[in-house]
Formats: structure tokens, sequence, C-alpha cells
């Protein structure tokens, strides 16, 4: 009977899951320690749980969630459909007002950082998004967030092709990548997580549950009731988005204190089992409570003192994200190392840590986000090994105040470009052996304005190296070519914030030099001056200006 049960078993979509870095304190699937995880498990150990009192078939906690018509009519969904995700009305809602260089009005517009960081989390939702779903489902049907709002009584009758909806899914998703939602997460053992579940109720504490996959691949599924299967396995009752309509089974078995699920992106491609024990600590579960609090904003300059008591808690980290399909290594000083070897995770890293998303609708997994504390200077490797067709890749660090990284790299199957980065410097070097044309970008926030710069389209042939750095006491955009195999040109984009005006400046073609240093004496321009920008040209890197002149706005 029981072996009939388990190979019916379950069903996912992907999640993202955090690890807080350092690992004697980090779970299997990367989750914080945290003082409500303390609170409901004292220890994970693969012994035996002690059986509920029940009888087989008995539903023995039912919470009154019903998926048919409490759940989303439509599957959990990816890119693979045109959505609004977050824009700047979301980042103010969970932040506040630091993340605006200047409000008009009812508009925010957004400090480069947080344009940055709002790009870089609708990407991951590219891979799905039922971690909004499972949030939103819930919150609707305990009345924390009105379905009225977007034009039903039920969630059930909700249209995804509504563009609010679009984005209240996105809000939602986006709070299990920040505090303090992400370090409220409880872990414990499959009958520690069963018995929390049948505390909740209506008007109280209520969570969704996140399952991995031990590999990299994470869901987010909402649990509404648990059965007695009998012979001490127990099923809890849960909708996946995955599924609409239908109850899914997720299944403890007290005996040896283990989980199953049956997984798949959608009912009509073959699913595949999913499963752990107390030891794997694969299961967690998100309390909503964490997601109604203002969240922390890590890469506002303003984050610390606008976080509160939260601030004291959180050292001051950075965070790097990969789009593309291939991996990262990030080694630091002292060589130790954060990301993929030999096809698995490792996080060598003091006090660093990475997050695996929620999200599984499309079976594509992205790259964990990880977080290293600020000053670090770090040398990542982006590998294309596995690869079995080029994939266009970015990789982007973005801190307090700050973003900088290089995108557009066309990464081709076993290809390996490294990239060292100096935040404290505001330095990023850029190597490969290969042809490419990369944007290099830098985006930061100071007193008088904000200002974004992407270097682009400077030819690479043959491969070889491009530095560029920030001199923000100076105003100048350094570009360094002495490490370049040929001569060519790029182009330069620039958009200044202030509270009186947003402008930008464009040029292209600017000549590229083998050997040279151009300087970029930005912080004296503005759309008020006729004259452009000045470039000054150090030929052969003995500190004095060879060449200079002025580059005219090209719009």
């Amino acid at each position: 009977m029981i072996l009939t049960i388990f190979s019916l078993v379950l069903s996912a979509c992907d999640t993202v899951e955090e690890e807080s870095v350092d690992s004697a304190d980090v779970d299997a699937s990367g989750e914080t320690t945290s003082d409500l995880e303390e609170a409901v498990t004292e220890e994970a150990d693969s012994e035996a749980a002690a059986p509920i009192e029940s009888a087989p078939g008995e539903v023995i906690y039912d919470f009154g969630f019903v998926p048919e018509e409490n759940g989303f009519s439509f599957e959990n969904y990816g890119d693979e459909i045109s959505v609004t995700n977050l824009t700047a009305a979301e980042m103010r809602r969970m932040f506040g007002d630091v993340v605006c260089a200047d409000i008009n009005g009812d508009e925010c517009i957004l400090t480069p950082p947080a344009e940055q960081w709002m790009e870089q989390i609708n990407g991951d939702m590219a891979g799905g998004h039922c971690e909004g779903m499972a949030v939103l489902s819930l919150m609707m049907y305990t009345q924390q967030v009105s379905p009225s709002d977007f034009g039903a009584s039920v969630a059930s009758e909700l249209d995804i092709n509504d563009e609010t909806l679009q984005r209240e899914i996105a809000y939602w998703w986006a709070t299990q990548s920040v505090d303090p939602t992400q370090s409220s997460a409880v872990t414990g053992t499959p009958m520690e997580i069963l018995e929390t579940i049948r505390q909740m109720e209506v008007g109280g504490e209520t969570y969704t549950i996140g399952i991995y996959d031990g590999n990299g691949s994470g869901h987010a599924i909402t649990p509404f009731g648990v059965e007695d299967k009998g012979d001490g396995l127990y099923a809890i009752l849960v909708y996946d988005n995955n599924y609409p309509g239908e109850t899914r089974e997720l299944f403890v078995d007290s005996r040896d204190n283990s989980w199953t699920y049956e997984t798949s992106i959608n009912p009509q491609v073959e699913s595949e089992v999913w499963s752990g024990n107390a030891e794997t600590q694969t299961l967690n579960l998100t309390p909503t409570s964490a997601r109604l609090e203002s969240q922390y904003c890590y890469f506002c300059e303003e984050g610390q003192a606008s976080a509160g008591k939260l601030a004291a808690a959180n050292q001051p980290f950075n965070q790097i994200f990969l789009d593309g399909e291939g991996h990262i290594l990030i080694t630091d000083e002292s060589g130790n190392r954060l990301g993929y070897v030999d096809g698995k995770i490792i996080n060598e890293i003091p006090n660093a840590s990475y997050t695996q998303m929620r999200m599984l609708a499309n079976g594509e997994t992205p790259e964990p986000i990880y977080s290293i504390p600020a000053g670090l200077d770090l040398t990542v490797t982006i590998d294309g090994t596995d690869l079995t067709e080029e994939t266009l890749t970015d990789l982007v660090m973005i801190g307090a105040g700050f973003t900088i990284g290089v995108e557009s790299i066309y990464l081709t199957p076993g290809q390996v470009d490294v990239a060292y980065i100096y935040p404290a410097d505001q330095m990023i070097a850029y190597e490969t052996t290969s042809d490419e044309s990369p944007s290099i970008i830098f985006g930061v926030e100071n007193p008088d304005a904000d200002y974004y710069f992407e270097v682009y389209g400077a030819d690479m042939i043959g491969g070889g190296t491009i530095t560029a750095w920030l001199d923000s006491t100076a105003g100048d955009l350094l570009i360094n070519t002495e490490k370049l195999t040929g001569e060519g040109s790029f182009n330069f984009y620039l958009t200044r914030i202030t509270d009186e005006a947003e402008e930008e400046f464009f040029a292209e073609d600017i000549a590229l030099k083998e050997g040279a240093l151009v300087y970029v004496n930005y912080a004296e321009w503005t759309d008020a001056n006729p004259d452009g920008i000045y470039f000054g040209v150090d030929l052969n890197g003995d500190g004095e200006i060879d060449e200079e002149y002025v580059v005219s706005d090209a719009q």
C-alpha cells in the first residue's frame, strides 16, 4: 500500500533559497538559521518521529483553503509569456523612498543600484513565479490582500493578463531575496515542518513551503491540510501552482523522518521525485509575517540608517549576479572559494552566502545570488565548460550605493573568462582569450548627483584585458587598454540624476588605442554645457595626457 502511494507521489515549481554564509550555520538547502527556526527546530536527526494519534484516512488538520477556489486558475509562468514584473512603484513599496534618486509627484526615479537590482531580480523571474503565486494566493485567502483589488472575489477568478496582478505576484516573489523575509525561513525535520503547518490559522501565522532537490532547484507551494495515510505515513495537502485546481500531496514518513514529493514544471511534462530527510534539511517554511515588514535595502547608500534595528544585525555585503547559462566561481584574496566546483556549490569564504530562488516554471534554474562581505577584492571565473551552445552572459555586482559589472559576453561552450572586481576602488578588469565586445557598466549614488555609465562596443579582437574604474573624487571614469591586443573604438553612455532633472549623454566611435589610458571627465558635464565631455588620453602610461579633445552629445 505504502509503495503504491509513493509511486504516485507529488509536484513542484522552481524556488529560490538563500544560504547564510557561515557554513556552520547554513543548512543543506542554503537557508539561514534564525530565532524563529530555533523555536521550531531543536535538532535535526534521522530517527523515527512519534506518530500522530489518528486513524488512516483521517484529515487531522484543515486550514480551509481550497485549490479550486483559492488557488489561481492559471499555471506558474516564466518568460514564455509577456508580463510586467517589478517597477519603480514596487521597489518604493518594498524599501521606501531610499531607492529613489528623485521623486516627481508620485513618480520615483530609481537610483542606479536600485534600477540594476530590479533588473536582475526581474531577470531571475524568467524561471518562474511560483513563490509569488504561493504567497499571494495564501494572503488572498486570509484577506491580507483583497482579490477585489484585482477585479474578483477569489483568486481563481483572476486573469493573468491583468498587469496589476502580475506586478503583485512579482512583489511577493521578490521578498524571498531580501531580509527579514529570507532570514526568517524556518527549517527542521519533515515531521517538525508538518507539526508547524498544523499550527497555522487564519488571523495567525501562516507559511509557504520551500522544497529543494539538493542540486540547485527549488519550488514554492501552499500548505492547507494534513491527512493520515496509515502506518506512520502522512500527506501534507498543498496547492501547487504548477497544477491549477488540484490538491497535491507532500508525503512525510514518521518512521524515518523523510519526505517525498513528485515534481514537474507542469502536468504535460514528465515528473520526477524529490525527497529528503531530517539531515538534508531540504524543506523550509517562510512565515508570512516577515514579508509584511519593511525589507532591508542592502544596496542603498542609506540602507543601514533606514533599516533601524535590522541594520545592526546585518553586516554590509555585496551581491553578485550571473545572467546566462554558465557558472561562476568567486575567489577571495586568501584563495577561499564560493560557487560551482565539479557541478556542486561550495562556500569557503567566511560570512559569505548564496541564495537559490524558488521559481520552477520552465526547467531553467538561474545561478544563485552570491552575497560576499563588502570590501573584499574578488576574482570571478565565468565558466562555460558545460555549455552546449552560446549564451549571452552578464556579470554584475551590487552593493551599498554602487553597481559594477561586465555585460554582453557571448560565452561559448568551453570558454572561460575572468573578471577582477575591486569594490572599494570601484574598479573592474575583464580578461578573455576570445573575440568579445563587452559592456562595462557602473552606477553610483553621490550627494549631488547619481550616475550610470556604460562603456560598450569595444572590440577585443583576439582577447585581452580591459580595465575600467571610477575616480569619484576627480570626477573621472578611466579606461585602461594596456593589455588589449588591438585598437578600435568604443561607445559611451551616461545618465545623470539630480533633484531637478534626469540628463543623458551619448557618444559613439571614440578612439580606443592599444596601451592607452582614457580619462572621461564626466563630473564637469551637464545638459546645459554645450561643450560636451572632456576626454584625455595617456598613450604610454607615464601619467601625462598626450591627447585631449571634447566629445559632443550625439543624441
